[in-house]
C-alpha cells in the first residue's frame, strides 16, 4: 500500500477530501497491520518448546539460525514458559553455529520454552 502524492490542494475542502478518503483510509488498513504483529514478528528469532532440562545438567539446542538466518548467533534469549523451579542460564560450552547451550544448575529438573532472537 503506498500513498498517493497529494493533488493540489488549493481550498478547505479538497485538503479535507483528502485527508478523509485517502489518508484515513491508509492509516487505518496500516494500524490494523500493526496490531496483527506478534512479539516475534518484531526480529528475528525461533522458539524451543517444552525442553526438559535435569537438575545440575547442560542441554545442547540446535542453533536454527544456522539455516534461517544464514548462520548467526543468537544475540540472547528468554524464558517464555517455565514448569519446575530452578534458575536455567547459558551453558558452560560457548553458543556456536551449530549449538547453543544452557544449563540448569538448580536441584530441581524443569520444562522450558525458550525464545532465542538477534
Amino acid at each position: 500500500m503506498l500513498i498517493r502524492p497529494p493533488p493540489r490542494l488549493t481550498n478547505q475542502n479538497s485538503t479535507t477530501k483528502y485527508i478523509e478518503s485517502d489518508l484515513w483510509t491508509w492509516l487505518k488498513a496500516l494500524s490494523v497491520g500493526f496490531i496483527s504483529l506478534n512479539f516475534q514478528d518484531n526480529f528475528q528469532s525461533f522458539v524451543v518448546k517444552d525442553l526438559f532440562i535435569a537438575a545440575g545438567t547442560e542441554v545442547s539446542i540446535p542453533n536454527e539460525f544456522r539455516t534461517r538466518y544464514q548462520g548467526l548467533i543468537p544475540l540472547g534469549r528468554t524464558i517464555i514458559r517455565q514448569v519446575g523451579n530452578a534458575n536455567i542460564v547459558d551453558g558452560d560450552t560457548p553458543w556456536t553455529v551449530d549449538l547453543l547451550t544452557l544449563k540448569n544448575p538448580s536441584d530441581n529438573d524443569v520444562t522450558v520454552s525458550v525464545l532465542f532472537f538477534n
